[in-house]
């Protein structure tokens, strides 16, 4: 089973022990607060459906070949996108970890996001 949590922290991505060949990457409510303000700032919410809009924009604006290949299913208390192809939450896991490491980036991806999560 593969399990990463180190290298895309705060995000862990690993594969789904119950159905083996699907991948996750997940990002907690503890860590969504860390970065609360941004979005509150720009008028959204800071919890899971809030980062699937981001997530969504920052592969429209940097990864589109992983629209149909990356599925979310976020909730209020967490972050879940996932798909059958690790290099493909591999791709989204390096954009969504530097845009949380970085607020001027993950302030665009905020106001430029879709509301279809959210």
């Amino acid at each position: 089973m593969y399990e990463e949590r180190t290298q895309y922290a705060p995000f862990v991505l690993f594969e789904y022990d119950h159905k083996p060949g699907t991948y996750c990457l997940m990002l907690s409510d503890n860590h969504m607060i860390e970065q609360a303000e941004i979005f509150e700032s720009n008028g959204r919410e800071p919890n899971g459906y809030g980062w699937a809009d981001v997530a969504l924009q920052a592969i429209r604006s940097e990864a589109p070949e992983l629209e149909k290949k990356v599925e979310m299913d976020p909730e209020a208390g967490n972050f879940v996108a996932f798909g059958d192809e690790l290099e493909d939450l591999q791709h989204l896991a390096e954009v969504l970890h530097a845009a949380y490491h970085d607020d001027d980036e993950l302030a665009t991806l905020v106001q430029e996001a879709p509301y279809e999560y959210d």
